[in-house]
């Protein structure tokens, strides 16, 4: 192995990390990354849908710059550096021609491109596993006590990256099970958990949302299109014109050590296993990104010696290139957007309208934890996002933000299909909502509804009277039945995928004092329209027109 860096690949890092510094300032952010931007700002061990380790790096990065290039600043330091760690694992090839093949197959990965200039957690986690691989390159050579110390870390960096990270760490094993019986692996395990402990801890102290969510959330009875768009979006993340040459030298190929047997399992493993996970619902695309490198580098390593196979795939690989750089542009320069990406960054528009609109007064946005980040990104004013029976929880509902808009003027920006005739109506950069102004809200949204034996079987159309126990987590009493917007409760049934269905209800409970926990009686009728069968079915707090979020766990019921 060649351990010289050879000045060609100097200006090629240095050429890749300024182009990607570029389309970083000139790319307005999406609306993941404004809700990653306000990670950076609340610094903690874990988040709702990822472990923290994106936020640390925004955080740095917004130290120096700030805007969507603050945001981005350090991504693109991270592809470099992935790039010469890649460049190593292929065994160091010092002649121009071989340097400049690798550099144009890894150029040529849709995924790999993306993750360099856009802040998302696939980005530390694709740096990370090009740092595993090189790390288990070394603990096969050279076990010990540093190689265990490397390895154990980049186990855990994975992991702070993105739960997907296991499945690298879990398939390398799979292909090497000799290392069960090698006592430095254990090593190595042992410090990467003590590492990841202190985020195990933290999800623990939060009740798990972000297992819960990524293990119970994505559980959708299955669909044909699911495997179909998968295996589309396959070919696609990993190049169209590349995909029959390595599936080719996948087929082909024979790997010599067992840093190559990990790639060969590491592809199948993921692959076979985001296939399974279509039975539950959509894949995303990225999913598998990390499989950039292995196939970079086995495509690499196959193309040595077969001159014909190296002339198409020099040819596949430009072609390529060529057509991620046009996409790259295009999506940099608003003029030449298509449309349908308008919707992800162009916002400063309907921004601009909504901040006319609510002045200083704080802006609640209704299912929106994205948009609310946006508004937060481009007018440096706090925004706010109610979730209910009909939308996923994110961050939003962790953070204890919205205490601060008790007894507050708000504007609401609600979804566009929100049942409300008297609002006004706003539409720009193909965004649409309904405003209406709360004068005084009541904040209730982290009120606990716990049911004191909730029966099994009910009736449709019945009249139901059940105890309920209410917790008020807050410093600030509630006032349940106050001003134009009052606090209602109401039940949520749920079936399947069809739609939620409201039952309102009553309480003869009107304060619920701070910090205390209250017992009344909730009366309400079970919806006669719901048919026989088995559902789900909460109980929800909502806040005038707003439909009601989810204060109460799950609970199963039949209806006869």
């Amino acid at each position: 192995m060649n351990n010289h860096t050879p000045r060609l690949l100097w200006v090629v890092l240095a050429g890749w990390l300024l182009v990607n510094w570029l389309q970083a300032a000139i790319t307005p952010a999406d609306p993941d990354e404004a809700y990653y931007r306000l990670y950076a700002q609340h610094l903690a061990w874990g988040y709702f849908d990822h472990p923290p380790m994106l936020a640390l790096i925004i955080a740095a990065g917004q130290q120096l710059v700030g805007g969507a290039l603050g945001i981005r600043l350090l991504l693109p330091l991270l592809q470099v550096i992935s790039v010469w760690w890649i460049w190593r694992l292929s065994g160091s090839p010092a002649q121009n021609r071989r340097l400049l093949l690798l550099v144009a197959i890894l150029a040529a990965m849709p995924m790999f491109e993306v993750y360099g200039f856009i802040a998302a957690p696939d980005a530390p986690l694709l740096f990370f596993s090009v740092l595993f691989f090189a790390a288990y390159q070394f603990f096969l050579s050279r076990p010990g006590l540093r190689a265990a110390l490397l390895l154990g870390a980049c186990m855990a960096a994975l992991l702070y990256s993105k739960y997907h990270g296991v499945l690298l760490i879990f398939f390398t094993l799979l292909s090497n099970l000799a290392l069960l019986r090698q006592p430095w692996f254990y090593v190595a395990s042992f410090f990467g958990f003590g590492l990841f402990f202190p985020h195990l801890y933290w999800q623990f102290a939060n009740e798990f949302p972000s297992f819960l969510y990524h293990l119970q959330g994505r559980d959708d009875p299955y669909e044909l299109k699911h495997t179909i768009n998968y295996l589309i979006n396959q070919v696609v993340i990993f190049s169209p014109l590349l995909f029959p040459l390595w599936v080719y030298a996948i087929a082909r190929y024979r790997p010599v050590n067992l840093l190559e047997r990990a790639y060969y399992f590491v592809i199948g493993g993921f692959l076979l296993f985001f296939l399974w996970a279509t039975s539950k619902g959509h894949v995303e695309p990225q999913w598998t990104c990390i499989l950039s490198i292995p196939l970079t580098l086995l495509l690499f390593r196959y193309s040595d010696g077969r001159p014909v196979f190296e002339a198409w795939l020099w040819r596949l690989s430009l072609a390529s290139f060529i057509a991620i750089m046009v996409f790259r542009i295009v999506l940099a320069v608003d003029a030449l957007r298509p449309a349908q990406l308008d919707k992800q960054f162009l916002h400063k528009t309907w921004v601009t309208e909504l901040k006319k609109e609510a002045g200083d007064s704080p802006v609640v946005f209704q299912n929106s934890y994205r948009l609310a980040a946006v508004y937060d990104l481009y007018t440096g004013q706090t925004a706010y996002t109610f979730t209910d029976a009909d939308y996923r929880k994110s961050q939003f509902d962790i953070w204890d933000r919205e205490k601060d808009l008790h007894h507050k003027k708000v504007l609401i920006a609600a979804q566009k299909d929100l049942g409300c005739p008297s609002c006004r109506t706003l539409k720009a950069d193909r965004q649409q909502f309904k405003l209406y102004w709360i004068d005084s809200l009541e904040v209730a949204q982290k009120v606990r509804i716990d049911v004191n034996e909730p029966p099994s079987t009910w009736l449709a159309g019945q009249r139901v009277s059940l105890t309920v126990s209410l917790y008020n987590p807050y410093a600030h009493p509630i006032g349940l039945v106050k001003g134009a917007s009052p606090v209602s409760v109401s039940a949520m049934f749920f079936a399947n995928n069809e739609d939620v269905i409201f039952a309102g209800g009553e309480m003869p409970l009107r304060i619920l004092p701070p910090g205390d926990t209250v017992q009344t009686e909730l009366i309400f009728r079970v919806p006669p329209r719901l048919k026989p069968g088995a559902y789900h079915w909460s109980l929800g707090l909502k806040t005038g027109a707003l439909p009601p979020a989810v204060n109460s766990r799950s609970y199963p019921v039949v209806l006869y």
